[in-house]
């Protein structure tokens, strides 16, 4: 998908600014409680007094309650930067990129049916200055007809957060991305990914910290109330005790970078599982490797899927066999075979059977798919041996796990090499908003790993217009990848993504200049408006 140019919004100071965005995250992280409390004056009564009234046998199931609906926020991941100093220390100091590295983010909103479009805007997240805005729309639209709005390739330097009113008492459609690039320099590459909804406890499995290697993890706190986050951190030989990495603060509308060699120095793929008390953070970690003098690759790691006993990745895009193994033939590039890794954080070993699917259907794997991963540690499954293709994988165990695959990009010796870090996917419902990424060339990638499936697409395109929607099918059992043509027509900013049938799984694959790569999962959908029950006792 191609990236249209948006406009920074004018005309509201950064006092303005900053009020309308405190305003808004406090509606978005004010509690809700399901328990109502009821305070009584007057007279107590003894309890013998009166007698307890019989109980009836008809079970009555407390009242559904609507939840307003809040501003939906985002955080982007800040710009790539080169780690200066003391790597193994847990705090971070960065030094200055190259020339060529820019970092953009796109924000695409879409309105209810019949409903004007609610207001959006990008500000950084520790001062609150806006960087652009949508003006809220008064124009109401025909009964079932829906706006769209973009600010695309809002060129930014810090760490970025999105907001978008509800509209009315649905929550907003809407997403960002973010978006990295740079030609030259120990962090040239391409990476990418979806600005996240904080939450207070989330997985990020992937991130290497051998000789080369530097994995940063950026805590993120875009709420009012400071958050406390513990961490704990897998690899191959188990749990990895350290000293730092639990009660760390991150203030209201602060950012915390930990280096991950200070914690959990030598490993070749790590687990980190991230919980925090308070408020809600979100949680990247920014991974580049270099060989010598030879960028080796640049990836955002956003969460993976929570711990379940079947986990599915998509859009895990292969070179050939052959490539890969020239690659290695080089010292210091045995790290560029892929695998898939598979962190297993309870306490009993985990026997876990892979299927993987290609363009045509479900490919063999040696040993028929069956792998052991001890308990408490990550695992890795070679997938070296896969043809060249687009895949999705699918793992069924005995215990939950976590996944994520890793693979390279790089043909030519001595030349730069590209890396990408595919998390598990959720299964997809109704209203995924998958946003073009500034600086690469967007794909769609499905599969339906149980059966045919349907999914409807209706693309956004370069100037907010929402074009038709188009059912596209899903034959089971197999990988889809869509191009920006079979999703609609033109310039295309995003694109609304909604499942019926079986289980439908998916991803976007960015690709870029040269041998760059990144793959990010569908964000959660969004439909109508919610409710919970209340439960009313003594």
């Amino acid at each position: 998908m191609t990236d249209p140019t948006g406009t920074p919004g004018t005309g509201a100071s950064r006092a303005e600014g900053r009020g309308r965005r405190a305003a808004g995250r406090r509606k978005a992280y004010a509690a809700i409680s399901g328990t109502v409390v009821l305070g009584t004056a007057g007279a107590l009564v003894a309890a013998g007094a009166i007698a307890a009234p019989s109980r009836s046998e008809l079970a009555v199931p407390p009242p559904a309650t609507g939840v307003p609906a809040g501003v939906l926020t985002g955080v982007c991941p800040e710009p790539l930067r080169l780690l200066a100093g003391n790597v193994t220390s847990t705090d971070a100091e960065f030094s200055p990129v190259s020339e060529s590295a820019s970092t953009a983010v796109t924000t695409a909103v879409v309105g209810a049916a019949g409903a004007s479009l609610p207001p959006a805007r990008l500000s950084l997240l520790n001062s609150g200055e806006a960087v652009a805005s949508l003006a809220e729309n008064d124009e109401v639209p025909l009964a079932g007809t829906r706006l769209a709005g973009v600010l695309a390739k809002q060129k930014v330097d810090g760490v970025t957060a999105f907001e978008a009113e509800p509209a009315g008492e649905q929550p907003a459609t809407a997403n960002a991305v973010m978006g990295y690039t740079a030609t030259d320099g120990d962090l040239a590459g391409l990476a990418a990914a979806n600005c996240q909804t904080p939450s207070n406890d989330m997985w990020l499995l992937g991130a290497r910290t051998t000789v080369g290697a530097t994995a940063v993890l950026r805590l993120n706190n875009p709420s009012v109330t400071a958050a406390t986050v513990d961490l704990e951190i897998f690899g191959s030989d188990g749990r990895v005790e350290a000293g730092g990495s639990r009660g760390i603060v991150v203030a209201p509308g602060q950012t915390r970078s930990i280096v991950l060699a200070g914690l959990a120095s030598g490993q070749e793929s790590a687990a980190v599982r991230v919980r925090s008390s308070g408020g809600p953070v979100s949680a990247f970690i920014e991974q580049s490797i270099l060989r010598g003098l030879t960028a080796g690759g640049v990836e955002i790691i956003e969460p993976t899927a929570a711990p379940a006993p079947r986990q599915v990745i998509t859009g895990v895009a292969l070179q050939s066999p052959e490539a890969t193994r020239a690659l290695q033939k080089q010292e210091g590039y045995e790290s560029v075979q892929p695998v898939l890794n598979v962190a297993v954080p309870g306490t009993s070993d985990a026997s876990v059977h892979l299927r993987v699917f290609g363009e045509k259907g479900e490919v063999d794997i040696p040993g028929g798919g069956i792998f052991s991963v001890p308990a408490g540690s990550v695992g890795k499954i070679p997938l070296a041996e896969l043809p060249a293709g687009t895949y999705s994988l699918d793992l069924s165990a005995d215990v939950a796990v976590a996944a994520s695959a890793v693979f390279s990009r790089g043909t030519e010796p001595e030349e730069p090499v590209e890396l990408a870090i595919a998390p598990a996917d959720t299964r997809l419902g109704s209203e995924h908003l998958a946003v073009a990424v500034p600086g690469g060339s967007s794909a769609l990638v499905l599969t339906a790993p149980d059966g045919d499936a349907e999914v409807r697409v209706r693309a956004v395109g370069a100037n907010g217009t929402l074009q038709e929607e188009k059912t596209i099918k899903v034959p089971g059992g197999r990988t889809l990848s869509l191009q920006p043509s079979d999703l609609g027509s033109g310039d295309l900013a995003a694109v609304l993504v909604s499942a019926v049938g079986e289980a439908v799984y998916g991803a976007q694959l960015v690709t870029g200049e040269g041998p760059g790569i990144s793959v990010l999962p569908l964000p959660e959908g969004t439909s109508g408006s919610r409710s919970i029950q209340v439960g009313i006792g003594y």
